[in-house]
């Protein structure tokens, strides 16, 4: 009894709780467990999950996130595009100089065999005009005329493939024949890929679909006659509409017919080869076929110059025309590739066409 009494005084001076009265016990001191359960405080129950509320900020957060993200996905793929396309441009630049290289200095002929136009030389009446082949055989020459009268409608895009290591397509290729002749159906039909904007196939059109290949006249060629597109055209000229029917070929790419005989030479570009354009994007060009001499096309002042809807789907005139935001690539006479604004000045635009106008201009 004794020994028990004095174990439990040292507890109460371990717990520093008053010292209990011999003999008595605590309240519910020996109570079972099952009787003191309803001493115990309860708590209340907390369920892990979100509120409506909760849910709605998480999915509007998420939503913000993927849209910021999309947009620099979409931004960093025309980024890529767009070196592509410069790329692209910058091998035919090397194309053209190599061309020049092999050919005493002499830039490629912007086209030959040019129908209802002048033979070269041909000057005065009466005017020895290239001819469309046979409407019944387009292998052979019209009634009468022979192979060298019909014109072939060669542009400089099909010329300066060789240099372009485009060589197998170019074998396939006949020269001597007109580009609507059956026997380079296949040729003509072959897609070069340094010829296909990635930013045009990159709208949902197919980048290796066929146009149709018109010709001067058009109703010469079978509607359904096919060419491998080209999204890259050539620069023939700049000229205004007051100036009517009489089109000098003051850019580098002319064509071969009256009294232009000869391709443009080096020395020629007065301005200076790194301040004239050559070939620019032209995705929008009804005919566009990289055989066809109509991957040609002028400047024209009065118009409006780059990226304009109202220029879309002429034929001749304002090929400035792509799928890149802000402007234009333009190869230069140097082989050079620049960006050119959608805001530039159309005169500017026109004097960077004009080889000899004899303002020495630098692209924006």
């Amino acid at each position: 009894m004794i020994l028990s009494i004095i174990q439990r005084r040292r507890y109460d001076i371990a717990t520093k709780s008053e010292p209990r009265p011999e003999g008595r016990e605590t309240k519910h001191r020996n109570l079972p467990v099952a009787a003191l359960k309803p001493y115990r405080k309860k708590m209340p129950i907390r369920y892990k999950a979100f509120t409506l509320v909760e849910l709605l900020v998480v999915i509007a957060i998420i939503g913000m996130l993927m849209a910021l993200l999309l947009s620099a996905v979409q931004a960093a793929r025309e980024s890529a595009r767009r070196v592509s396309c410069s790329n692209n441009l910058r091998q035919i630049g090397i194309a053209h100089i190599n061309y020049a290289d092999v050919h005493a200095g002499s830039y490629v002929p912007g086209g030959y065999g040019q129908r209802g136009f002048p033979k070269p030389g041909s000057t005065v009446a009466p005017i020895d005009r290239w001819l469309a082949p046979s409407s019944a055989d387009p292998s052979q020459p019209p009634s009468g005329r022979t192979a060298d009268d019909v014109g072939k409608e060669t542009a400089w895009s099909a010329l300066i493939l060789p240099f372009m290591e485009q060589t197998a397509v170019y074998d396939m290729f006949d020269t001597e024949l007109w580009i609507d002749h059956p026997d380079n159906a296949k040729a003509v039909q072959s897609v070069v890929p340094t010829y296909i904007c990635p930013s045009y196939g990159g709208k949902g059109h197919s980048a290796g679909s066929m146009t149709r290949t018109e010709t001067h006249p058009a109703s010469t060629v079978p509607t359904t006659f096919r060419c491998a597109r080209s999204y890259y055209g050539g620069i023939v000229t700049s000229r205004h509409v007051t100036d009517g029917g009489n089109i000098d070929s003051n850019g580098i790419l002319i064509i071969m017919q009256g009294s232009d005989t000869n391709p443009v030479a080096l020395a020629d570009v007065m301005d200076g080869t790194s301040n004239t354009l050559m070939v620019s994007e032209d995705s929008d060009h009804p005919d566009g076929a990289w055989a066809s001499i109509r991957n040609l096309w002028e400047h024209r002042l009065d118009l409006h110059p780059l990226n304009k809807r109202e220029n879309r789907g002429l034929i001749i005139a304002n090929g400035f025309q792509c799928y890149h935001p802000g402007g234009v690539f333009g190869q230069f006479g140097d082989g050079s590739v620049r960006f050119l604004s959608n805001n530039i000045d159309p005169d500017v635009l026109g004097s960077l066409v004009n080889r000899k106008a004899g303002n020495v201009l630098r692209s924006p």
